[in-house]
């Protein structure tokens, strides 16, 4: 099974924020070390107070540090960009990485951000399907015109084209069936989020093999994860449910209409960690690891391993332990 990472690129008020870049690339670079497949990073907008690092600048970063792993976008929000403007810079990470990147795309949800940046949160879809088929287009022919909706090109033929000669791989993000089926008609992969339990990404990915039919298959099967690996089991919960806890309240209180991670207290909390967080001692994961290969055909695991309140030490020790655990599943 592939390893990725999921890098945590938002801090709380006061963090040492050049020392949280410094903590970003040091992960990247074990991952590149131990042999992981990718290494994702998000992007959130007007996320104050907590402090979000956009993924372009951090990739091109990221690309100096490492040689091998592939560099995703986990997930771009795409309704928020030009199609010409995104066309050209995801082409020209393309190279900067070396041919390296995954274009991770998704449509957004949180209100606050459409409201900040102009855009009606009603035309997210809209948008998002006729600029990733823009975006395709101008990655691949010379002279695009089109005359959509949203957007209009004229002969436009960007100044570069992605290092990889079809385009980067694109990979969509969304958490509910409609989302699923659609990805599986316009995506290369369809990647969940860390959100449906271990028995709702059967269901999912069943509507996503039944969208694809009559289409190439997909070429890997991710499921986004949280991860937390300790000597045993109960110290593995107790030293990382406060961090989770607290991340997934935030979350809850950002209205993410498409999570299905919804409690009311701190024992609801734990029960669902238990349903779709990786969390316990090594031999525990090995046995989720292998339930989700055997069961989902997950091949591509991508983990979070750090959250506000959970250590750089903690953090790589599970990405070690991660590694050593997959190599014998």
């Amino acid at each position: 099974m592939k390893l990725g990472v999921f890098l945590q690129a938002q801090w709380e008020p006061g963090t040492d924020i050049e020392e949280g870049i410094a903590g970003l690339v040091r992960q990247a670079e074990l991952a590149d070390e131990l042999g992981y497949a990718s290494v994702w990073l998000p992007q959130h907008y007007v996320s104050a107070p907590y402090a979000s690092i956009q993924p372009g600048p951090l990739m091109g970063l990221l690309a100096a540090h490492t040689r091998r792993v592939r560099l995703g976008t986990g997930v771009f929000l795409l309704p928020f960009t030009r199609p010409v403007v995104l066309a050209e810079e995801m082409a020209s990470l393309d190279w900067i990485t070396g041919g390296r990147l995954i274009f991770g795309a998704g449509m957004g949800y949180r209100e606050d951000e459409f409201s900040a940046i102009g855009v009606p949160m009603k035309e997210r879809l809209g948008r998002f399907t006729e600029g990733l088929e823009l975006i395709k287009r101008l990655w691949t022919e010379d002279s695009v015109t089109h005359k959509g909706k949203y957007f209009s090109t004229d002969n436009v033929t960007i100044s570069l084209k992605p290092k990889q000669s079809s385009g980067p791989a694109i990979w969509i993000g969304g958490s509910v069936p409609a989302a699923i089926r659609r990805a599986a008609r316009i995506g290369d992969v369809w990647v969940s989020s860390m959100n449906p339990s271990f028995e709702e990404l059967r269901e999912l990915f069943d509507a996503f093999d039944e969208a694809r039919q009559g289409q190439p298959a997909a070429p890997e099967r991710p499921t986004m994860r949280e991860c937390y690996i300790g000597e045993t089991a109960e110290r593995a919960v107790s030293e990382s449910i406060d961090a989770l806890y607290g991340k997934y309240s935030a979350y809850q209180a950002w209205g993410t209409a498409s999570s299905r991670t919804t409690f009311s207290n701190r024992s609801e909390f734990e029960a669902l960690m238990a349903s779709k967080f990786l969390v316990g001692d090594a031999a525990g994961i090995g046995e989720q690891l292998r339930w989700l290969r055997d069961e989902i055909g997950i091949d591509h695991l991508i983990v979070r391993v750090r959250w506000p309140g959970v250590s750089e030490s903690q953090a790589l020790d599970t990405m070690r332990h991660l590694a050593e655990v997959a190599a014998s599943v």
